[in-house]
């Protein structure tokens, strides 16, 4: 399942889907996907309980998650590329550029930590994703000229947002199933962080290559593919505000 779906989305920002390399290689990782959960359910002891997806308020969590890291990944994907190619600057600048929100994001890990001990993971969660959000529409609607000081102070906000939340939310999808599957809920999460990493990249880079093969210069293209792909972005951060709003407790679980 994984390698058919890693091997399908590397190949998608070079390669056609109806090809081998990205449609055959996505549908062996979705027969994949079929035969692990079939699996799961038939066996005793699963090498991944996917049982756990019946709660709802876990299948909530590790959904936001996973979309929440794939939209990191595509950041990570997009700025660097973008102050390279549109406003001609080294690789050194591009990752000084972004090495501040970095340490905005460490700083504010520790603060979502506090919030969830002494008010629960509302707060940091929906706070935290709130920012992300703002974020995303502000890169949206400037992606077609932004200096490198705007794209340092937007990011620094995005990733104070990740900061305060990410944390929080793999708290919250672990207490929700109980100590006796925390393992399994673990496991879940560190599996889809490392496919997340992988789709974010590959769609991100996906939409900016279509776009760079359109007749207009290097620069203004790659400047359109990136603010379509904030768009995309956007409308995914907007669906994970909506779903932990919906399953993250009013009450402090933890407590």
């Amino acid at each position: 399942m994984f390698g058919g779906l890693v091997f399908g989305f590397s190949h998608l920002s070079s390669g056609h889907f109806l090809s081998w390399s990205v449609g055959g290689a996505l549908l062996i990782g979705l027969i994949g996907l079929v035969g692990l959960t079939w699996r799961s359910l038939t066996v005793q002891v699963p090498v991944l309980n996917l049982r756990l997806f019946a709660n709802m308020r876990f299948a909530g969590h590790v959904v936001g998650f996973f979309c929440t890291q794939l939209i990191s990944l595509g950041y990570a994907f997009l700025l660097p590329n973008y102050i390279q190619l549109v406003n001609h600057h080294s690789s050194l600048t591009a990752g000084l550029v972004v090495l501040p929100a970095g340490v905005a994001g460490a700083f504010f890990a520790p603060l979502g930590g506090r919030i969830l001990d002494r008010w629960g993971a509302r707060r940091p969660i929906l706070v935290g994703m709130t920012c992300c959000l703002l974020s995303l529409i502000i890169f949206s609607y400037l992606s077609r000229s932004m200096t490198d000081t705007e794209i340092m102070v937007i990011y620094i906000l995005y990733m104070a947002g990740m900061g305060s939340c990410m944390g929080t939310v793999m708290t919250g999808a672990l207490q929700v199933v109980g100590q006796e599957n925390q393992t399994q809920g673990n496991a879940i999460l560190n599996i889809l962080q490392q496919f997340a990493g992988v789709m974010g990249t590959s769609i991100t880079a996906a939409i900016v290559g279509l776009i760079q093969q359109s007749a207009a210069p290097l620069a203004a293209s790659t400047a359109t593919g990136t603010q379509h792909a904030f768009i995309l972005l956007t409308v995914l951060c907007a669906f994970i505000l909506l779903i932990y709003w919906w399953v993250v407790p009013q009450k402090n679980t933890a407590q």
